[in-house]
């Protein structure tokens, strides 16, 4: 039996609770496919206000279907282009295709498995409870001063969300259009680590990690490539890219395993450079 086993680094910073294991990803879906993982992927897509199936009427939120049709496609479409390196330039893909395959599954599941609270269950009407604020994820998870970033989520008001970074540190009245994402400006604080939360009168959000740079000459770490693509137990996988410094790093990787039976439940542990 063929094993393969998938790493997806980074994701760990993404909130431990927003999405239950009660539908799985198991099959290939594409135009025309039927059934209840069909609905839990649009339930999945409909979160993120960047892939959504629809904003208003037959799968928009509260609205999913069972029926994989051109609506879901397309928003399959926004996904693998959001994840692009991950999902696209493994298989030397540039444009989406809206394919829900093995590559676009592996990067959902492992998403899907970093959050276990807010049910994916067919018979939930909304993606996130009412009322309730949450922070899915920023557009990225580092950056300096002055630098524009928006956050992903849902129960945002119109007006008057403060993003707090750490205790000490806020950004005042910024705005949401959709209740789903607020764009704002990274204030000018100390360089460091922070709890990055939202507050607004329907409450307080959960609390995900940020790091601020703020001298603009330490280039952040970037990874350039992994390899090799497939290893065997025991096998030496080496990560390539540019420290920003000598320090030691630890890499948080989430691994799955995937083979013709199924996938199995994720596992998290802290990888030392």
């Amino acid at each position: 039996m063929k094993i393969k086993i998938f790493f997806c680094v980074g994701l760990l910073l993404l909130p431990n609770f927003l999405f239950s294991a009660t539908v799985d990803f198991t099959r290939t879906l594409s135009l025309g496919s039927r059934g209840e993982d069909v609905r839990a992927l649009q339930k999945f897509l409909n979160i993120d206000s960047d892939t959504t199936v629809a904003t208003s009427g037959v799968g928009s939120i509260g609205k999913e279907t069972d029926y994989f049709g051109p609506a879901t496609r397309r928003a399959v479409i926004k996904f693998q282009e959001k994840y692009r390196a991950e999902v696209l330039t493994p298989a030397g893909l540039s444009v989406g295709t809206g394919f829900f395959g093995s590559g676009t599954r592996a990067k959902v599941i492992a998403l899907k498995n970093t959050a276990t609270s807010v049910s994916f269950a067919a018979s939930s009407s909304t993606a996130v409870p009412k009322g309730q604020v949450v922070v899915m994820f920023p557009s990225q998870y580092s950056g300096k001063a002055g630098t524009t970033i928006t956050i992903s989520g849902a129960g945002f008001t119109s007006t008057d969300n403060t993003i707090y970074f750490g205790e000490g540190h806020a950004v005042e009245k910024a705005k949401s259009w959709n209740g789903q994402s607020i764009s704002f400006k990274i204030p000018a604080i100390p360089k460091g680590n922070y709890s990055l939360f939202v507050k607004n009168a329907r409450g307080e959000s959960n609390k995900d990690a940020f790091f601020v740079v703020t001298d603009g000459v330490t280039p952040e770490p970037t990874i350039e490539n992994v390899g090799p693509s497939r290893a065997n137990n025991n096998e030496t996988i080496t990560i390539k890219g540019t420290p920003a410094n000598s320090k030691k790093a630890s890499l948080p990787v989430w691994v799955h395993i995937v083979n013709e039976n199924g996938v199995s439940n994720g596992k998290s542990f802290d990888l030392e450079l």
